[in-house]
């Protein structure tokens, strides 16, 4: 049973997410959404009917964490705030516990103390979900706060009023995003598909010893439930030939797709198809390290029950880069491009469904993504 739980010649990079300010309706940030200087992980545990704890990691010797608890109701009114600085050195994640009763929206600034840089996020906080207080922990690692783990890794499940947890085992490759214009929007179902369930008691350990999707929950019958992504030990980064070419998805055609992806010497084939688009050997190089870091940091910021760059926001991190603006908001987020040489500028939606956020599709995106595939395919940067 599963449940028991290079090729690039090129560096990568990280970059995280973060947000500025609250505002009275939606969080806001504007510009360098995305951070390739501060490596930042957190994940907030409801412990209890009025308690909280936000576990934070950040590549630092030193940091200060502060947060902002707002009520759901009444944005101007704070629930909670809360301040700590944090020797990064001498632990895995940081412990910052809070009191708060209600749903609310949680304002996060990570600062660096050494260097001044700074993460900042802001997300809304619904009390009632079971995922909310699923606490993952072993002794190697402390506290799980990214939304995938190592192959083979061990680590005790627990939530603060359940007597049991339920585990399902997918190991299906799950599809990449269709593109933003098809009205073909791929949604995760718990209820389907897995290979595996296990029951283990509050606190249990478990072992995840297959690669794929481990769906944690407290209660089957709902959708609700925590998402662990088991992939090699280097992931998010992209080590093999094969999943170089699967993520080139977005910019192929079918039948160059399945010509690469048949090939005898796929790296011949890979390398091959890279060369098309450019003008020369130094050119594609620039051309791999642009969207295989921008693959890089889709599975780093967007994983899922799939792989980051499968995931809606992935596909269009990949392909459109950086947006110029998020708007963040209870119901899902806004992502809006300034406009670009060859196309106008376009605003993209997502809501949120169960841990999942899924892309608005409208034909009209049909547009704007067929320019920035044409550039990708006629090897123009447009970073």
């Amino acid at each position: 049973m599963k449940l028991s739980f290079i090729w690039l010649g090129f560096s990568m990079f990280f970059i995280m997410f973060y947000s500025c300010s609250i505002g009275d309706r939606i969080f806001k940030e504007e510009s360098l959404i995305y951070r390739s200087d501060f490596e930042v992980h957190h994940r907030l545990i409801n412990e209890s009917r009025d308690s909280a704890v936000l576990y934070v990691q950040a590549d630092s010797d030193e940091f200060e964490i502060s947060i902002i608890a707002y009520s759901a109701a009444d944005r101007k009114l704070i629930l909670a705030e809360e301040k700590r600085i944090v020797d990064g050195m001498s632990l895995s994640s940081a412990r910052l516990p809070f009191r708060v009763r209600q749903d609310y929206y949680l304002s996060l600034v990570i600062r660096d103390l050494d260097t001044g840089r700074i993460f900042r996020d802001a997300f809304y906080v619904d009390k009632s979900k079971a995922s909310s207080g699923i606490l993952m922990k072993n002794d190697q690692e402390g506290v799980l706060v990214k939304p995938y783990t190592d192959l083979m890794s061990e680590w005790n499940i627990s939530h603060h009023r359940a007597e049991r947890l339920w585990v399902k085992y997918f190991d299906k490759e799950f599809r990449p995003a269709a593109p933003p214009f098809s009205d073909r929007g791929y949604k995760f179902n718990p209820k389907k598909n897995f290979r595996e369930v296990v029951s283990i008691e509050n606190g249990g350990a478990i072992q995840l010893e297959g690669e794929g999707l481990y769906f944690i929950q407290t209660d089957t019958a709902f959708y609700d439930g925590l998402f662990v992504n088991v992939r090699k030990s280097k992931y998010p980064r992209i080590t093999s030939v094969s999943k170089m070419v699967e993520s080139t998805r977005y910019i192929t055609k079918l039948e160059e797709y399945q010509q690469v992806i048949g090939a005898k010497d796929m790296k011949d084939a890979i390398d091959e198809f890279w060369l098309g688009r450019a003008k020369d050997k130094e050119f594609a190089k620039n051309l791999i390290k642009t969207y295989y870091s921008r693959v890089q940091i889709a599975n780093r910021d967007f994983t899922t029950y799939k792989e980051g760059w499968k995931t809606d926001r992935g596909m269009l991190s990949i392909i459109f880069g950086m947006p110029d603006e998020i708007h963040k908001k209870k119901e899902g987020e806004i992502w809006s491009y300034r406009a670009a040489a060859k196309r106008n500028s376009v605003r993209f939606e997502f809501k949120e469904r169960h841990g999942q956020t899924l892309l608005v599709r409208m034909e009209y995106f049909k547009r704007p993504w067929d320019v920035e595939v044409y550039d990708w395919r006629k090897g123009i940067l447009n970073d």
